[in-house]
């Protein structure tokens, strides 16, 4: 069974390693509760790993703005403001499959586009803002 999503150093990399890494891990715990859907393992196991996921995606979010204001990056604020519509709608999935117990597709499709389309466009901007920066110091 091949993984639902696959890091790719080129689209996604920003150069940033502690971003990339953290980047990686979620791209894993997407990646793990794929497999537990496929498996049709027991909800307590999914449960445990969505919830894990959340955990990590608030840290993740968390080291992310302390990194943007650490190098002064000027769209921090509407950076925070995706943050939180994303971390919303992930909630809701989870709370979701609490009530339900079933990982859908739409959940998935959600986390896939979220992972690849926002760190390759949101995400590379602040990469790109640090590249510049150097460069001018």
């Amino acid at each position: 069974m091949s993984d639902y999503s696959v890091w790719n150093e080129s689209k996604l990399g920003l150069h940033v390693p502690e971003m990339d890494r953290e980047h990686q891990v979620l791209i894993s715990l997407m990646n793990k509760l794929h497999v537990l859907r496929e498996k049709k393992a027991a909800d307590g196991e999914g449960l445990a790993t969505i919830n894990a996921f959340g955990e990590y995606t608030v840290k993740h979010f968390a080291d992310e703005e302390a990194y943007m204001a650490r190098i002064q990056y000027p769209g921090i604020a509407v950076h925070k403001t995706v943050h939180k519509q994303l971390l919303a709608r992930f909630t809701g999935y989870q709370q979701a499959f609490r009530r339900d117990g079933v990982l859908t597709d739409d959940f998935f499709t959600f986390l896939k586009m979220w992972l690849n389309a926002h760190i390759s466009s949101v995400d590379m901007k602040y990469s790109q803002h640090m590249a510049a920066s150097a460069k001018s110091a």
